[in-house]
């Protein structure tokens, strides 16, 4: 396995020969990047790893379907398909749930069935969770997942500019939220 070839090449080879190798490769380079983009959407860490899981299921499905065509980096339609996941897993209704903590209290018991949840979420953490879905999903593909506008502008399915204008006014309302005065 080449661990060199550039993602494209690599998608090309799953698609062509079905390299395993091909796509393990691809997966570790882009698996953490899948969950940290999946985690701004769904609230819940194991509906983020569900998510991952899911996208890389039906990223395999659609290589081997030949539905890669290389008009766009592999990361961009990776990432397209995890928005589509993310999205479905969003509009399915859930079942109603309590938390452990909740369930503690009201059985008046003093029991742990884990350590505690680590701190709380971090101040960047609760202003993005406060953003409009589109606003969370400009920020994350440009400025967390490092895509360009144009390559933002395919998944999210607006023009470069458009793109463009929604990420500035993202930033302005990140901005606002965080109460970070303007220069």
């Amino acid at each position: 396995m080449a661990e060199w070839e550039d993602d494209e090449a690599l998608a090309g080879r799953y698609q062509a020969d079905g390299d395993a190798g091909a796509l393990e490769t691809l997966f570790r380079r882009h698996v953490a990047g899948t969950y940290a983009f999946a985690r701004r959407f769904v609230a819940a860490r194991e509906d983020a790893e569900e998510a991952v899981s899911e996208t890389w299921l039906r990223a395999g499905r659609a290589l081997r379907a030949g539905s890669f065509r290389g008009e766009s980096r592999f990361k961009t339609w990776l990432l397209g398909i995890a928005r589509r996941v993310c999205l479905e897993h969003l509009r399915q209704p859930r079942l109603p749930t309590l938390s452990l903590t909740g369930l503690r209290e009201a059985s008046g018991g003093d029991w742990v069935l884990f350590a505690p949840a680590p701190g709380p979420a971090s101040e960047l953490d609760e202003a993005l969770a406060s953003l409009s879905d589109d606003h969370r999903l400009v920020l994350t593909l440009c400025d967390l997942q490092g895509l360009t506008d144009a390559e933002a502008a395919k998944i999210l399915g607006r023009t470069p500019s458009a793109t463009k204008s929604l990420r500035a006014r993202a930033r302005r309302a990140l901005r606002d939220a965080l109460l970070i005065p303007e220069e």
